[in-house]
C-alpha cells in the first residue's frame, strides 16, 4: 500500500505540473482574433539564404562571421571568407559578475577592429545550431546600433545541403577602425526592470528555457523556477526540423496563442540571455513587435539572486 500510495503521489505531482503548464497556455479571449497573422516577415531582409550569401562572397564590404560551437569545429570547415566570434568568450563582458553578460561598447570597437570590419560593413552571421548563436550575435549587434546586420538562415547545415562546399582557408583582413554606437537601451533590460515589471503586473514574460527548467525540475542556479506569471515557450518551437525559422505566420499564431500580442511590452530571458535573444529576434523583427526586451542576466542573475521573486 505505501509503494502504491507513492506512485500515486509521483503520478499526481506530474499531473499538476502538466496542469499548470496548460493553464499558463492557455489563450486569452481578447488573443483569440488575432491568429490571422502576417503572411510575410515585418523585415525580410535580415533573412538571407544561399543564393544571397553565394552572389556576395567576393564583395569586400559584405563579412561573413562564423559563430559555431567552438574554433575546433570552424577550423575544420566555414564558409568561404567566414571569419570566428565566440558567443562565450568574444562577446561576453569577462569581469562583469554575472556569466554571459554583453560586452562592452569598447570591447566590441576592438573586436571589430581587429577583424578588419567597418562601420558599413554588411554583416552576416551563421552557426551550426538552429540559428540560436547568431541571433545572440545580431542582438549584441542591434544593441550597439551596427546598421546593416543579416542572419544566414540555416547556416552551415543550409550551406552544406545546398551542396555547397566548406574551407579551411584562413582569411587574411587589414585592421580597420570599427567604432561601435551607443547601445539602444529599449531592448535589453536587468534585474531591477524586471522585478518591477513583475511587481506592476505590465510587461509580459517568455521563458525561453526547457520545460524542465522553468518547473524547477532542472536547476542551473541557487533557485529553481520561472519570474512569477512568465510563460513558457521553448526557443526551438520557433524553429523547422532544418534549423530555420518558421513562417511568420505559424510565429504569429505560436506566440499570439500563448498571449504575446504586439501591443504588449514582452521581455525574454533563459538561463543566460543567449536563447531569449532567439526569441527576441522572433518578436522582434520577424513579426515586428515594437516593444520587446531580452533580459541579458536571465536565469544567471535571477535565480542567485534571494531577493529574486520566483514562483
Amino acid at each position: 500500500m505505501r509503494r502504491r500510495g507513492a506512485m500515486f503521489g509521483v503520478g499526481l505531482i506530474a499531473v499538476l505540473v502538466l496542469t499548470a503548464w496548460s493553464v499558463l497556455r492557455v489563450v486569452p479571449s481578447e488573443s483569440r482574433g488575432l491568429l490571422d497573422g502576417p503572411t510575410a516577415y515585418a523585415r525580410p531582409e535580415v533573412l538571407v539564404d544561399t543564393a544571397w550569401v553565394k552572389a556576395r562572397l567576393d564583395d569586400p564590404q559584405v563579412r561573413l562571421i562564423d559563430l559555431s560551437g567552438d574554433i575546433e569545429t570552424f577550423e575544420a570547415g566555414h564558409l568561404p571568407g567566414a571569419q570566428y566570434v565566440s558567443i562565450r568568450t568574444d562577446l561576453t563582458n569577462p569581469i562583469d559578475p554575472t556569466r554571459g553578460q554583453i560586452l562592452t561598447r569598447a570591447a566590441l570597437s576592438k573586436l571589430f577592429s581587429n577583424l578588419g570590419i567597418r562601420n558599413n560593413d554588411t554583416v552576416v552571421l551563421y552557426d551550426d545550431n538552429d540559428n540560436v548563436q547568431a541571433a545572440r550575435a545580431y542582438w549584441v549587434l542591434a544593441y550597439y546600433q551596427h546598421p546593416d546586420v543579416r542572419i544566414y538562415n540555416g547556416g552551415r547545415t543550409r550551406w552544406v545541403a545546398d551542396g555547397e562546399s566548406l574551407t579551411t582557408a584562413q582569411t587574411t583582413v587589414k585592421p580597420s577602425n570599427y567604432a561601435a554606437a551607443a547601445p539602444d537601451p529599449a531592448i535589453r533590460t536587468d534585474w531591477q526592470y524586471v522585478v518591477d515589471q513583475v511587481s506592476r503586473q505590465e510587461a509580459l514574460f517568455c521563458d525561453t528555457r526547457s520545460f524542465a527548467e522553468h518547473v524547477g525540475l532542472n536547476r542551473r542556479a541557487e533557485r529553481g523556477g520561472h519570474v512569477p506569471g512568465s510563460v513558457h515557450i521553448d526557443w526551438k518551437e520557433a524553429v523547422n526540423g532544418d534549423g530555420t525559422f518558421r513562417s511568420a505566420a505559424e510565429l504569429y499564431q505560436l506566440y499570439t496563442e500563448a498571449g504575446f500580442t504586439p501591443d504588449r511590452e514582452i521581455i525574454t530571458y533563459c538561463q543566460t540571455g543567449v536563447r531569449s535573444a532567439h526569441t527576441w529576434f522572433v518578436l522582434h523583427e520577424l513579426l515586428g513587435y515594437p516593444n520587446v526586451r531580452n533580459y541579458d542576466g536571465s536565469w544567471e542573475e535571477y535565480g542567485n539572486n534571494p531577493d529574486s521573486p520566483i514562483q
